[in-house]
């Protein structure tokens, strides 16, 4: 009897982690992008993204864009350093929700319901 126990155990913890691994590699590739503020580009129209700013789905930040040149402006240093503040918060909110659909379509489980993410593991520790 403890054997068969054992084994599924071993089962559903190998499921568990195929789960993550397939996660994983789902997020590994994943880049979110935030842009803030509207500035005029080089061909005199109005566009959004003086500042970009890529993360990926670890939270990690990939790339910064000064797209705005007068933001460089030593005058504007405190405008530069929020405006980048904003825009990496923005980029961040934005990949802990793709991140959170990922995990709910890969681990079939809201990612913030930590009570079915345990039903998930069905008490592997145990």
């Amino acid at each position: 009897m403890w054997f068969g126990w054992s084994l599924w155990k071993i089962w559903q913890m190998k499921q568990a982690y195929d789960k993550y691994k397939t996660l994983k590699k789902s997020l590994d590739n994943l880049v979110i992008r935030a842009k803030e503020w509207k500035y005029i580009n080089e061909n005199g129209e109005e566009e959004l993204g003086a500042i970009v700013v890529d993360i990926d789905g670890e939270m990690k930040l990939k790339n910064i864009s000064i797209k705005d040149t007068r933001l460089l402006d030593p005058s504007k240093k405190t405008d530069l350093e929020n405006l980048i503040m904003a825009t990496f918060q923005k980029a961040q909110t934005k990949a802990q929700e793709v991140v959170a659909e990922k995990t709910k379509d890969v681990l079939w489980v809201d990612p913030n319901n930590l009570w079915a993410l345990g039903d998930m593991l069905g008490g592997l520790g145990g």
